[in-house]
């Protein structure tokens, strides 16, 4: 016997009187159903924010001939806590590193810059031309005491191959451009030169005639840095150990003409650019293959100033991973904070991509559903469907938490009739169309809300 045609009754009265029953999930008693400390799953609209940022990242760092690479998410431990993170080498704890019996110890990045200065080298990209600039949008993993996850994504953009200034001013350019395209303007760049290896060995000597009498001052830390990275008392906040380092005389006396020039011209472009900028001769490095050129990427929240992400220029680093290795210029982004000041700031504002959603009733209108939405795919409309429901309440209840523009219904008479209903979901109206007309009907439909 044949259905009836379906008729659309009051869809909120009919989704009323679903009963609210709830069932138990039984578990595995030794299965913890909860992600490991540090951690977080992404899913449903945050996912499909994290999808955006990806795609904008991608398109301005393509525009500005920055290339996207993927390395392995484990590298040697050598590389990364011999290298860029040897001052963390101590405390391994804070690490995640695997020992496989007669292998090399492995770990689990927790920074991206080494991985794309070995891929240069190992792939042989100094055969290209020069600087090669590449960025990476990835995880990385570590267990800070004071962090808030210990697994989290960082992006990373690396300039190897050329020691002309011009390269920084690119690199600031090129961040700057991508925080607007995500609508956050009020940035500013904090800048240093820390000089080279001959400039520095200058100061040390100086910073070590400036502390020998006053190093019973300092703290423990500040201490421990005059004997083994004397360029981490900079990094102190002790407020004894500050207001003694206010004292010291400034690295700027110590440069050589290379450093200068180097830094002059920066400036010089920084300033024809209008980017906003502030010299600040106390910032340096977080480690001690940094040199000439050091800065930071604050923004205002309110009344406090936060910092997103910092660059250097690493050409002892590059020269530490391999010696054929010459010059090289990075910038990492929290992309964690980048997240959330989209989000926080609704930058991506409300999602108006057209959607709709195929009810179909029946064997017959369930094998007319796969023609209908492989049509609607090739005119790239999105088109969201439950071919294992039959129940018509059950299939509005789902469209009604898609939150889609419109609902689509067949059942077998209207496919006999070679028609399908079209019911907006906002205004409650609804028409017959026939299969022909029914594109034309959405694109209309889409058309008018973009």
């Amino acid at each position: 016997m044949a259905k009836k045609g379906i008729r659309f009754v009051d869809i909120k009265e009919k989704l009323n009187h679903k009963t609210d029953s709830k069932r138990s999930i039984k578990t595995n008693k030794n299965i913890t159903l909860k992600t490991v400390s540090k951690t977080k799953d992404v899913f449903g609209h945050n996912l499909k924010l994290w999808k955006l940022l990806e795609h904008k990242i991608e398109k301005i760092l393509n525009f500005y001939q920055y290339n996207k690479i993927e390395t392995p998410m484990i590298e040697y431990t050598e590389l990364i806590l011999g290298g860029i993170l040897k001052n963390e080498a101590e405390n391994k704890k804070q690490f995640f590193l695997v020992d496989k019996v007669g292998e090399k110890s492995i770990i689990l990045r927790p920074e991206l810059i080494s991985s794309m200065i070995r891929s240069y080298f190992e792939n042989k990209m100094q055969n290209q031309n020069q600087p090669v600039k590449m960025y990476e949008l990835g995880q990385v993993f570590w267990d800070k005491t004071d962090s808030i996850f210990s697994q989290f994504y960082q992006l990373s953009l690396e300039a190897i191959g050329d020691e002309s200034p011009i390269v920084e001013v690119e690199m600031i350019n090129t961040i700057k451009k991508l925080l607007e395209e995500f609508k956050i303007n009020n940035v500013n760049f904090e800048i240093n030169n820390i000089g080279c290896e001959h400039c520095r060995d200058l100061y040390v000597k100086e910073i070590k005639k400036f502390y020998k009498e006053k190093k019973t001052k300092l703290c423990s830390k500040c201490k421990k840095a005059l004997k083994e990275n004397i360029w981490d008392i900079f990094n102190c906040h002790e407020e004894k150990c500050k207001a003694l380092r206010s004292g010291l005389t400034n690295f700027e006396e110590f440069w050589c003409n290379d450093c200068k020039n180097h830094f002059s011209t920066i400036v010089e472009y920084l300033e024809f650019l209008k980017i906003p900028y502030e010299i600040n001769s106390k910032l340096w490095g977080v480690g001690q293959f940094e040199n000439k050129f050091v800065f930071k990427i604050n923004y205002n929240e309110g009344d406090k100033k936060k910092t997103i992400g910092h660059g250097f220029r690493h050409d002892d680093l590059v020269k530490t991973i391999s010696n054929n290795g010459k010059h090289g210029m990075g910038v990492t982004l929290d992309v964690n904070t980048l997240f959330k000041m989209i989000r926080d700031q609704k930058a991506d504002k409300e999602d108006k991509d057209f959607s709709v959603f195929l009810v179909q009733i029946g064997d017959t209108a369930k094998r007319k559903a796969f023609e209908i939405v492989e049509n609607l795919r090739k005119e790239n409309i999105l088109v969201k469907t439950n071919l294992s429901k039959d129940s018509l309440r059950a299939q509005i209840a789902i469209a009604e938490k898609e939150k889609v523009n419109c609902i689509l219904v067949i059942g077998q008479e209207e496919v006999m009739r070679g028609e399908v209903i079209i019911r907006d979901f906002q205004s409650g109206l609804q028409e017959s169309v026939s299969f022909a007309k029914l594109i034309p009907n959405l694109v209309k439909r889409k058309n008018q809300i973009n």
